[in-house]
């Protein structure tokens, strides 16, 4: 996780608590952190991906609606 800073464990644990509480999983702290970890490991390996695809759709539409042409002109 190169890009998570300990607000994001933070937060990150904090809905993985919940969740887990909604669904009746209760869990120690340990267990609870390695959960966390592993859940912001695979989001970081497919938010890559997500947001290459999102990048080309904000440009494609900044394209579209002219937004660009001031840098261009």
């Amino acid at each position: 996780m190169v890009f998570a800073d300990s607000k994001d464990i933070r937060n990150c644990t904090e809905i993985v608590k919940k969740e887990l509480l909604k669904n009746n999983v209760n869990v120690n702290d340990d267990i609870l952190n390695k959960i966390t970890l592993d859940v912001m490991n695979i989001f970081y390996s497919k938010a890559e991906i997500i947001l290459i695809r999102l990048y080309k759709a904000l440009l494609r539409h900044m394209l579209k609606k002219g937004f660009i042409k001031k840098f261009i002109e």
